[in-house]
């Protein structure tokens, strides 16, 4: 399972004389997060200091016990960033432990920690790919080794379920209510099938057209089976059942100059969230969430960030 981890960028946000997180907060969910970097003798940057969050609140705080960076199977500390995920409603996070790097799920705006089995990061973290579910109520893991031996995993926060998951699936990440995963599978063929797992261990499989396929976005619906593909340097949204094998016709979806979708998860029976990219190169990177109409390709701005080159990783709510 391979997978570029995301890469270095920043909030343009004051970082100083924030607050640990001890709290729970009057609006507790979070938009944003992003830890600092430090450059060492080597001009390489690496993430360092604490990760902070920024609440729908405008309130900023620091979420102190997680660590910056991840480590091997060793417990050796490696120079990539750790991992840190919110949900997509903004409410929960994951992180790994500052002390022992075991990945621990809380409220963005404070409480106690749960803490996930063990068991889970036993190989490291470095190689480790982590989402949450919209409510933050389970967690999918998948590991990018090379010999593709070790299985994804959906696990339930309350209880530390755990559901195995084929070891040459790629994960894509959670559908609208949670309750199953998508994911891509390479056939020996050349050929690629698009599969819904299930937290009940059903699933829905499906070689989908190319235009699915090589889809630069896609998202599973809260129903396990419509996906939702943006493909195109202007995109278009393509609705594909994968029960039926049925390809909607493509819908224009109008962003600005240099805009890039990015990211996608259903909201609504008849609505996505995206978030789009622009600048970088030496400029800020300009990050929107935006709603889109799946019938229309209509958007509607919610939200926006700007990113610059002081700090090492950001990453937004459902991220």
């Amino acid at each position: 399972m391979r997978r570029t981890l995301l890469g270095a960028a920043v909030v343009a946000v004051a970082a100083a004389g924030l607050p640990a997180l001890a709290h729970a907060d009057s609006a507790g969910a979070a938009k944003v997060a992003w830890v600092g970097a430090c450059e060492a003798e080597d001009e390489i940057s690496r993430a360092c200091g604490a990760w902070r969050l920024r609440l729908t609140s405008g309130r900023e705080i620091a979420v102190t016990d997680a660590a910056a960076t991840s480590v091997d199977a060793d417990g050796r500390r490696t120079d990539d960033t750790a991992r840190f995920t919110i949900s997509d409603d903004g409410r929960w996070i994951v992180y790994e432990r500052r002390t022992d790097h075991r990945l621990a799920v809380r409220r963005a705006a404070g409480g106690r920690a749960t803490l996930l089995p063990k068991s889970l990061t036993r190989l490291g973290t470095e190689d480790l790919w982590v989402r949450l579910s919209p409510t933050g109520d389970r967690v999918l893991l998948e590991y990018n080794d090379d010999d593709e031996k070790e299985p994804g995993k959906i696990v339930t926060v309350a209880t530390g379920k755990i559901v195995k998951l084929p070891a040459g699936d790629d994960l894509e990440g959670f559908s609208g209510d949670g309750d199953e995963a998508l994911a891509l599978r390479y056939n020996p063929d050349n050929t690629t099938t698009l599969v819904a797992h299930g937290v009940d261990g059903s699933v829905i499989a499906q070689v989908p057209p190319q235009v699915v396929a090589n889809a630069t976005v896609r998202a599973l619906a809260a129903d396990g089976r419509t996906v939702a593909a943006f493909t195109g340097e202007k995109p278009k949204l393509r609705l594909y059942d994968l029960a039926t094998d049925r390809l909607a016709a493509a819908v224009d979806v109008r962003l600005g100059k240099g805009e890039t979708v990015y990211h996608a998860q259903w909201s609504g029976e008849d609505r996505l969230t995206i978030k789009t990219q622009s600048g970088g190169d030496g400029k800020p990177t300009v990050v929107r969430v935006l709603t889109v109409d799946t019938g229309t390709g209509a958007v509607r701005p919610v939200d926006t960030f700007r990113f610059t080159a002081r700090h090492q990783t950001w990453l937004t709510a459902g991220e």
